[in-house]
């Protein structure tokens, strides 16, 4: 297994920072990266060093508004179909996303994170449920990306 140095943005809040060792905890160095998403902004929260040289010259924002859509087909999903719709899961060729969504009456906030397509097959299911189980204690407020940060 490789060893990828970390790079973390300064100053995360409890909630912020516990989502980010949660997802460490389940994915461990197949973590790629860790972004939470309102309608308007984002915010990475974790990102690899070698992701961070991929990504350099990536419009990191024009794919992130890509994963706004989410917010519309949630709640399109959620209103054809008896069950409530979790996450997304999207494979690439070397990597894979999984996207969830926390919302409460005040705030929606997408969490999007990037793993490394290794021939892992990861419990998205169990996930989702680790970020809705943090977003129960800490809020989903908590999760809400900070005004001044970005891509």
């Amino acid at each position: 297994m490789t060893t990828h140095d970390t790079q973390f943005e300064s100053g995360l809040d409890d909630g912020k920072a516990a989502l980010v060792d949660a997802l460490r905890d389940a994915l461990g160095e197949n973590l790629r990266d860790v972004w939470v998403l309102d309608q308007q902004t984002q915010q990475p929260l974790y990102l690899r060093e070698d992701v961070a040289d991929r990504i350099e010259d990536v419009d990191v924002e024009r794919y992130l508004d890509n994963e706004r859509y989410g917010f519309v087909t949630r709640q399109t999903y959620n209103r054809l179909h008896y069950s409530e719709f979790r996450y997304t899961h999207r494979g690439f060729d070397t990597w894979e996303l999984f996207r969830t969504f926390v919302a409460d009456d005040d705030a929606q906030v997408g969490v999007v994170v990037g793993v490394d397509a290794d021939g892992t097959n990861y419990d998205f299911g169990a996930l989702t449920d680790a970020v809705h189980d943090l977003a129960g204690e800490y809020g989903v407020a908590a999760f809400a990306p900070a005004a001044d940060e970005g891509a």
